[in-house]
């Protein structure tokens, strides 16, 4: 092995082989499942739950709950005498803390359902803040939907001289593509063949699967990218650690 040539790509010679073999590993799995695969599924699974578990202790629990409990934030003088007094009311935070504990309850047969009070808990603030969330995302879309069909072309002196054509075009394919989609999705009555509300359906679908078909490719790219990116490490990193 060549570690002079891993290193070339900030890498020590280590740590480019065992990322090769588990890059490896996980493209087995384009042949069949095999435990090759799943040993290095279960290992990536436990460092992701042992580096977020950290991450929350790090850049959470310890700087915004135990560490004012604790008094660490306070800085002492010399003479061992503080310059604010301890704030008694960070004990308050035992309470969630406590409440939070009761969820391992779920392990115990007999006493399980203390744990589906938090749960139930959980889920309510939870559905409060999807709720919350939905209106503050489906306003600003209802508002910008309606668009104007003619937009004029201004000048720096906000003087109208004459149609945007490009801006006006996008509007109109913006309506159409609304009115048509939500009518696809109108079932009150029953739509007559070949009426205007089944073509406007029909319209709907094609612009629907349209949208589908471009959201669809930009997921492929996504995922061609990270496959690129790890092409690109078995060659150019991998590979030359076994070139003499």
């Amino acid at each position: 092995m060549d570690g002079a040539n891993a290193a070339m790509f900030g890498l020590e010679w280590w740590e480019a082989f065992v990322g090769g073999i588990c890059t490896i590993a996980i493209f087995s799995f384009l042949y069949r499942e095999n435990p090759f695969y799943r040993f290095f599924e279960h290992l990536y699974i436990g460092i992701a739950t042992g580096i977020g578990v950290m991450a929350t202790i790090n850049t959470f629990l310890w700087p915004t709950v135990f560490k004012p409990m604790v008094d660490g934030e306070r800085i002492p003088f010399p003479d061992g005498t503080f310059a604010e007094p301890y704030n008694s009311m960070y004990m308050l935070y035992l309470i969630p803390i406590a409440f939070g504990s009761l969820y391992y309850f779920i392990l115990s047969r007999k006493y399980n359902w203390i744990a589906q009070i938090v749960i139930g808990f959980t889920l309510g603030y939870g559905g409060g803040l999807a709720f919350k969330a939905t209106f503050n995302e489906m306003l600003p879309q209802l508002e910008d939907s309606f668009r104007p069909l003619y937009v004029a072309q201004q000048t720096a002196q906000d003087a109208a001289v004459g149609i945007d054509w490009l801006a006006t075009f996008s509007n109109v394919v913006f309506i159409f593509t609304l009115i048509t989609a939500l009518s696809y999705f109108f079932f009150t009555f029953k739509r007559s063949e070949g009426g205007v509300t089944e073509k406007s359906a029909l319209a709907g679908r094609w612009m629907m699967m349209g949208c589908f078909g471009a959201f669809f490719g930009a997921t492929i790219m996504a995922r061609m990218a990270l496959l690129v990116e790890r092409l690109e490490f078995l060659i150019n990193k991998w590979f030359t650690l076994f070139i003499a």
